[in-house]
């Protein structure tokens, strides 16, 4: 064995294959697609959390009115019974909302992973749509 190892000088393969051109203007333009790929990712990364924050601001909306309603219900319901029933409609309630709210996310995270997915497949056709 001479300590060469299979895939070229030095024993490796590079992961990034060498620009194809030569010089200074084939560096700039590597360095540019690399600046421009970064800046997509970051407004792709903006975005999701200005939708997060929305979605956010939103549930803790309808929390606070629904919370706002059932105090309302609470409030003037004379009998015991009755203030049972409110209590359990309010449980139900928070059910069907926490559950909206779960779809509502997994939607999100779906469009948020696409998103990635097809920046990825840009970056790896080297920026070209």
């Amino acid at each position: 064995m001479d300590g060469e190892m299979p895939g070229g000088k030095g024993g490796f393969t590079p992961l990034v294959p060498p620009p194809r051109m030569e010089g200074p203007a084939a560096l700039m333009e590597m360095q540019q697609r690399g600046i421009e790929m970064v800046m997509a990712a970051n407004r792709l990364a903006l975005s999701w959390l200005q939708q997060a924050a929305n979605h956010h601001a939103d549930v803790t909306r309808r929390t606070l009115d629904e919370m706002t309603e059932t105090a309302r219900r609470l409030a003037t319901v004379e009998a015991p019974p009755d203030k049972a029933q409110a209590a359990l409609e309010a449980v139900d309630r928070a059910q069907s909302l926490g559950l909206e709210t779960a779809k509502e996310i997994t939607a999100l995270m779906q469009r948020m992973q696409g998103d990635t997915v097809a920046l990825l497949g840009q970056v790896l056709r080297g920026g070209k749509d």
